[in-house]
């Protein structure tokens, strides 16, 4: 019997639990963004900027030296790192990876995510690195890492050996096919984005046509991984990522319509959508 599909509300939720009084930032995580390949930092620093937002204590940027600039310019907070050759040094207990923005599908990044299938650190998938996972299979997940990844329909399409049209005419059935062949969670972006566990799904119908814009995808990957440093369980961190996401992009949208959104006005709105949320001690 196929697993239903319950629908998200966003009344149902609640935002990351209160930070202590003696808090301080070793206690948040640190997210390294691996992205930013030539031509491509803005999406790198769009991941950071919103795994920042969703609370992480420490964020690292991984790229390209010609993607630093952007990084520099739009969040100083951060720190970089040239691409590595070896994670070695990034293997703290508190360490989150984001992989894919703006990454592209040179030999580079190939060798880096072979190194990080076999990592047991947590990790959130998009973009090249979905691409890079359709070439290689799921023989490149080596480790038993907690893993969200987080296809639009070509990259689902791709993964499975399919087109975008037949992913979008049965969503619910390339999920299936996604969660049966590389296991992990799986968030299908789109209208009624649809989220997939091991005998769990559910549906966000929040958001809106304003949020199909360049660097959208960014933002949801970044504030994923932050909400996974903090501390979040994997399936709860992508309910409420994927909900937060699609409820900043309606706010977004009704401030400035749909079609001046920019993914950064997604990131600008962040704070307020999670001040709608009760929070937890």
């Amino acid at each position: 019997m196929p697993t239903p599909t319950i629908l998200l509300h966003w009344d149902s939720l609640r935002g990351p639990p209160l930070r202590p009084r003696e808090a301080h930032k070793g206690d948040f995580g640190h997210v390294f963004v691996l992205g930013g390949g030539p031509g491509m930092g803005g999406a790198l620093a769009l991941s950071c900027s919103a795994a920042y937002r969703a609370g992480a204590g420490l964020v690292t940027a991984i790229g390209h030296p010609a993607a630093a600039i952007y990084l520099a310019a739009q969040l100083p907070e951060a720190t970089w790192r040239d691409w590595p050759a070896s994670f070695t040094d990034c293997l703290s207990a508190t360490a989150v990876f984001a992989v894919g923005p703006g990454l592209g599908q040179g030999l580079a990044p190939h060798n880096l995510l072979q190194e990080l299938g076999s990592m047991p650190q947590p990790q959130v998938w998009d973009a090249d690195a979905l691409n890079i996972l359709a070439r290689l299979g799921p023989a490149l997940l080596v480790s038993d890492a907690p893993r969200i990844f987080t296809p639009h329909p070509g990259e689902a399409g791709r993964l499975l050996g399919i087109s975008a049209a037949a992913v979008q005419a049965d969503r619910e059935g390339a999920l299936e096919r996604l969660l049966a062949r590389y296991g992990g969670i799986w968030v299908l972006k789109g209208q009624g984005t649809l989220l997939g566990d091991v005998g769990r799904r559910r549906r966000c119908d929040l958001g809106n046509p304003g949020m199909a814009t360049g660097g959208s995808g960014d933002v949801l990957t970044g504030l994923l991984a932050g909400l996974l440093a903090i501390g979040m369980a994997p399936w709860e961190a992508a309910q409420l990522g994927v909900c937060l996401h699609a409820r900043a992009g309606d706010l977004a949208a009704a401030r400035l319509g749909e079609e001046s959104m920019l993914a950064r006005d997604i990131l600008r709105v962040l704070p307020d959508v999670l001040q709608e949320l009760p929070r937890h001690g």
